[in-house]
């Protein structure tokens, strides 16, 4: 069967927007709740400024559950500069709006976003799940549990090599990266994963019109372009580097055998003007007398 991309646009929100049962089934698996998603209603997606000066943001899918709680789901496919701030953004503009028709701040429901990416944002740690909250600074375990940020590396995670059949959240993260993998499975084990088995049939290209496909195409083109042009905007500025800071250590070369040649200053002055060590005083010396 071929099937189209569950992190492209028109595959994420063919599943996710339309389809209740899954979209809570992915809540669930992806955020541990003390009282799991039973129900929902798809809000309006789209986020209209309160002033003709407010940028309008256009979500993937939003929800709310009985508990009155709200979910934003954002897959994203290539690098945004400012991504979490634009996150908690919306997530703060659905809180607020919450009590514009009357000041019941007892009535204010946790907003929970959750964003699927398919880059990586905290590149300094292996870690591919980071959840961000309003924490007290000097009592430990004490937050507020209004706004909750949550965001999941894919990359990582497949780096990570840890797939675990049995846990809910490894098997929707296995279906955003490799869906094809369910598709091999025989009928019986498909009967296992039923959410995830419906999910992967909506998938099918042939569901599709030629006209939603060429769509996807362009999509995937675009996606592509510009991933390549991020990576290309990188490798030049980490050349740049290099030539920047070559001339750099060139220039501070040049300056010390001038302060050198002047013989106003010792060894150990010179050193330490420089936060080098002597021995390369001296090293640099032996060249040029």
């Amino acid at each position: 069967m071929e099937i189209i991309d569950p992190k492209s646009d028109l595959g994420f929100k063919a599943v996710m927007a339309h389809r209740p049962k899954i979209f809570m089934n992915v809540i669930n698996a992806l955020i541990p709740l003390s009282k799991p998603v039973v129900e929902i209603k798809y809000i309006n997606p789209e986020l209209i400024g309160e002033t003709d000066i407010n940028k309008n943001s256009i979500l993937d899918v939003y929800c709310m559950d009985a508990e009155k709680r709200h979910f934003m789901v954002e897959m994203q496919m290539s690098q945004e500069a400012f991504f979490i701030n634009r996150t908690l953004l919306n997530a703060t503009k659905i809180y607020s709006r919450q009590i514009l028709k009357n000041d019941n701040y007892s009535e204010l429901q946790p907003i929970y976003s959750i964003n699927i990416l398919n880059h990586n944002i905290e590149k300094n740690t292996q870690l591919w799940h980071h959840e961000y909250k309003l924490s007290h600074q000097q009592i430990r375990d004490r937050y507020l549990d209004d706004l909750n940020l949550i965001f999941f590396e894919l990359p990582k995670w497949k780096k990570y090599n840890k797939f675990d059949i049995d846990n809910p959240l490894d098997q929707w993260l296995q279906y955003f990266i490799n869906p094809k993998f369910y598709t091999m499975m025989t009928l019986e084990e498909r009967q296992k994963f039923e959410e995830i088995s419906e999910a992967v049939e909506i998938l099918n290209i042939k569901k599709y019109t030629p006209e939603q496909l060429r769509a996807y195409d362009l999509y995937l083109d675009n996606i592509r372009v510009r991933e390549t042009g991020l990576a290309n905007a990188e490798m030049r500025g980490v050349a740049k580097g290099r030539i920047e800071g070559k001339e750099e250590a060139e220039l501070e070369i040049f300056s010390i055998i001038s302060d050198l040649k002047k013989m106003e200053l010792t060894n150990e002055q010179i050193a330490e003007k420089y936060q080098i060590s002597q021995e390369k005083v001296i090293e640099i010396k032996k060249l040029i007398f």
